[in-house]
């Protein structure tokens, strides 16, 4: 077994992370918090989600010369 690549864990790092911001905005939400509060942390949540699904996405389309 090897061990994952540091842009791996760094990718799964900022998973967490927006997982964690978008649920907490949504339980902000649900719980009748200052609304642009909410909607900020879900934002900044989802944000995050999109720029990693572009990389993701980038590097899975990008050839081999490039990921070097």
């Amino acid at each position: 077994m090897e061990a994952p690549a540091a842009a791996d864990l760094d990718r799964l790092t900022w998973l967490v992370l927006a997982a964690v911001l978008l649920l907490g905005g949504l339980y902000l939400h649900l719980h009748l918090v200052s609304d642009w509060v909410a909607f900020l942390v879900m934002g900044v949540g989802a944000g995050i989600g999109i720029a990693l699904t572009g990389s993701v996405i980038h590097d899975a389309f990008a050839g081999q010369r490039e990921r070097r």
